[in-house]
């Protein structure tokens, strides 16, 4: 009835490394094969099973807790999360001895996110270790290299304001810009003959026509439910157009819908675009897109797949017949996303390219506060005989490569074992596969490995050194039954205890509620752990990487079934670990921050609660949401009074449990007015709660290009200080 897997320790790390800083000798060390970590950070597998040898925390090797007390190393602290650097998007090259990705770190003196372009040799043989490419004094994001493969096309931040095109020759010398929108890219791709490249930015028939103020300087207008998006503010009537820009002269804009033209691609000899859009006469009414594709030499649209359903990232078949793209047929969150293919030239029906039966999403929403949001669905790639696609999967908490041959509608995997296989990059004639790889104790590395899963190799050690020299938390795989019989999952972070002592325990409620807990560092987790807290990281009913119908279980029950389902873990948790239940705490972000909200009104167990960005009162914040539409779709089929029945806010005579409210001022998808309300409320009736806003954040504050190094570790340390001021003490 109830399985436990993997044994609770502690994996140390050599106290000899030190931690990681920002400067450009240490990011070098820890990219190069460095004397440190050398023979780890260069392991090789010759299959694609299983990672083994060498890298403890790639293998899943550890020790006791005891052992990790006795060489002195020191658990992990808020500020340090300052330290954790991220490599993500890789890009090989056209030759494929290069691999160039985004490594991200945190400026404590500016107070900002930096990142840089670096380039990596794609395989260990190589002599040179990875080297740093551009400045990283701003943002440089987005490598993307040119055809041939002698310039590096790349947006930055770097003159102020919003990104651009830039380009640099690999053959050395300085990038030079290519756009100068007013609006700035949001994404690129380059002409199959090198010579231009597609962008997409922001583009109202005004931008052409206005003089002196704009209009946006003197009053916002809403004439449409999607005037405005969390993170992006109020679009001031714009919408995504596809722009052409040259290697040399003025960027030409292609298109001037009333909707947004998103996830773009070329057709291999050039002469059209697929891209993504909700072209429907009311789109702001809908949530759907479609794929479309448009012939630059008439300017001529068609439609290639249903208005109806959500299709995303097409990819065109290199001998031009086909394009791959991932489609949901509803908008819940709750469907599967898979890889589906149709002719380019419209004369056959869609259809999917995953067999029947397999019950597998490609959407990989396993959450930390560090990796990019954009890794959570990477568009489907072509092998040369476009017939085989790549794609990723989620797996319960991991993240797996797959090829799938869309003909025989078969799948083969090409990487399996513990860890997430994240933003794979597959090579033009199939050979190769870059890939970021991240795990319980690792938030990223770029590895590499052959077209068909054999040869895994790490190539860089990015955070080799910091990780190396503190006490980590290895969690155990858990599962329980729920009150209905329907079996869930989670993850139990255990502190080193002293023979008969108590943890008190902390249960962490992911966001979504698609998303899920899994393999990954969580910094968060980390810190609470080495304090002594324990952390149930439980996925209910809802959470992505158990297939559909566990996530369509959650439809129109928030606050229901999934509240049993995260109690009775608790009790299986009670009941199987040295954990003290008079000293429980809840904490979660949006809907996680919800049934953390939730959860005090239906019981007094929890004698302390964080809440990040929540929903308590689902009447308004669906009507003030940017996601107006999906809340009706999540909960909406229930009726209209189950908005109010499953609000915390309508039970707040029932919350004792001290509270603390931690809210992004700009947020947009759970507004602020929704702690606002909630902290009212309970202060009237003198209930103890703290409210605390974060100025020019929005809803995803924790991540670090959204919230500044100084919100992020401010709202870790009150998450933790509030748990050790009503956990702490004795029960």
């Amino acid at each position: 009835m109830f399985e436990e897997q993997d044994e609770n320790k502690t994996v140390p790390r050599p106290v000899s490394a030190q931690a990681t800083t920002s400067s450009d000798a240490s990011n070098q060390a820890e990219l190069d094969e460095g004397e440190a970590s050398g023979k780890i950070m260069q392991q090789e597998v010759s299959g694609p099973a299983s990672i083994q040898g060498g890298d403890a925390a790639a293998a899943g090797a550890s020790v006791s807790t005891t052992v990790a007390a006795a060489i002195g190393l020191a658990p992990v602290t808020v500020e340090e999360l300052l330290d954790l650097q991220i490599a993500w998007d890789p890009q090989l090259s056209p030759d494929h001895s290069l691999i160039a990705f985004t490594l991200q770190r945190n400026d404590r003196s500016t107070q900002s996110s930096k990142s840089a372009i670096w380039l990596a040799p794609s395989r260990k043989e190589a002599v040179s270790g990875a080297r740093q490419l551009t400045a990283g004094e701003h943002q440089d994001f987005l490598p993307r290299w040119s055809p041939r493969g002698d310039d590096l096309a790349f947006l930055s931040t770097r003159h102020g304001g919003q990104p651009q095109l830039f380009l640099l020759s690999l053959h050395g010398g300085e990038a030079r810009q290519l756009t100068h929108l007013p609006n700035g890219v949001s994404d690129y791709s380059w002409r199959p003959d090198g010579q231009a490249l597609l962008v997409h930015s922001p583009w109202k028939p005004a931008d052409d026509q206005e003089v002196g103020p704009k209009e946006e300087e003197t009053a916002l207008v809403y004439t449409r439910l999607d005037e405005q998006w969390d993170g992006v503010g109020h679009w001031h009537g714009r919408r995504m157009q596809l722009w052409l820009v040259p290697l040399k002269g003025e960027a030409v804009r292609l298109t001037a819908e009333p909707v947004h033209l998103v996830q773009s691609c070329w057709s291999p000899d050039g002469s059209e675009v697929a891209f993504c859009a909700n072209r429907r006469p009311q789109p702001d009414l809908s949530t759907s897109m479609a794929l479309w594709v448009l012939t630059l030499a008439t300017g001529q649209l068609r439609r290639l797949t249903p208005e109806e359903g959500l299709a995303q990232m097409p990819s065109w078949s290199p001998d031009g017949r086909y394009l791959a793209y991932y489609y949901a047929p509803d908008q819940t969150e709750t469907c599967n996303i898979t890889p589906w293919v149709v002719a380019a030239d419209g004369s056959e029906a869609p259809r999917p390219a995953f067999p029947e039966q397999a019950d597998y999403t490609c959407q990989v929403t396993i959450t930390d506060e560090l990796r990019p949001l954009s890794e959570w669905l990477v568009r489907p790639q072509w092998y040369p005989d476009s017939r085989h696609l790549l794609v990723t999967i989620h797996e319960r908490g991991q993240a797996h490569l797959y090829r799938i041959d869309h003909e025989r509608q078969q799948m083969t995997a090409l990487t399996s074992g513990p860890g997430r296989y994240l933003s794979p990059h597959l090579a033009s004639d199939g050979s190769l596969i870059a890939v970021v790889r991240a795990d319980w104790f690792t938030p990223g590395d770029i590895w590499s490995l052959q077209g068909d899963g054999s040869h895994l190799q790490r190539l860089t050690g990015v955070n080799e050194r910091f990780l190396r020299s503190h006490q980590l938390i290895r969690p155990r795989r858990l599962s329980w039954q729920a009150p209905d019989g329907l079996t869930i999952e989670g993850w139990l972070y255990l502190p080193p205890l002293a023979a008969g002592q108590q943890a008190p325990l902390i249960l962490a409620v992911h966001s979504g509620p698609s998303c899920a807990w899994g393999e990954a560092y969580v910094h968060e987790f980390q810190v609470l752990a080495g304090q002594g807290f324990a952390v149930l990281a439980a996925n209910p009913r809802g959470s992505d990487g158990y297939g559909e119908a566990f996530r369509r279980h959650i439809l129109n029950d928030w606050g229901g079934k999934d509240l049993g389902d995260l109690l009775a873990g608790l009790d299986y948790v009670i009941s199987t670990a040295p954990i003290d239940e008079r000293r429980l705490g809840i904490t979660g972000l949006s809907y996680g921050g919800y049934m953390t909200a939730w959860a005090i009104t239906q019981t007094t167990r929890f004698k302390a609660a964080v809440c990040r960005n929540p929903v308590t009162y689902l009447p308004l914040c669906r009507l003030l949401s940017d996601q107006a539409l999906w809340f009706d779709l999540a909960m909406g089929g229930a009726g209209e009074e189950r908005f109010a029945e499953r609000s915390p806010l309508a039970l707040v005579e029932q919350i004792t449990t001290p509270l603390l409210l931690l809210h992004a001022s700009d947020d947009l998808r759970c507004p602020f007015s929704e702690s606002l309300q909630l902290f009212t409320a309970l202060r009237k009736r003198r209930q103890l709660v703290e409210l605390v806003r974060y100025p020019g954040s929005s809803h995803e504050m924790d991540w670090p290009t959204v919230g500044t190094p100084a919100q992020r570790c401010d709202r870790l340390r009150r998450t933790l200080e509030w748990f050790q001021r009503f956990l702490l003490q004795e029960a």
